[in-house]
């Protein structure tokens, strides 16, 4: 009985860890596309992502996708010799945030 049930400890324990290592790469794998079909996410009125849901990769997500927009954004204030908040805005109604 004791062998029966370390064996099944041991099989639950591979399945977490299984799981827990494959689940990352799954939603990782989830575009700023697919979250908003889902409703995991949605434009603001400044040209960023916001996070509808708290599940941690979603958040990962918005917080990777919203400093390459800024990083972007900043190119391109340069470029035209405005303020970051212009270009924010602008792009905020371009991508339909509310």
């Amino acid at each position: 009985m004791k062998k029966q049930t370390l064996v099944v400890k041991r099989v639950a324990w591979v399945i977490a860890l299984t799981l827990a290592l494959l689940l990352p790469a799954v939603t990782y794998a989830l575009s700023v596309g697919e979250a908003k079909q889902k409703g995991l996410v949605s434009e603001t009125s400044n040209g960023y992502l916001r996070a509808r849901k708290g599940i941690p990769e979603v958040k990962r997500l918005v917080s990777r996708t919203n400093a390459a927009r800024k990083q972007k954004y900043r190119e391109i204030a340069k470029q035209l010799k405005v303020g970051l908040d212009v270009v924010e805005r602008d792009f905020g109604k371009k991508l339909g945030g509310r």
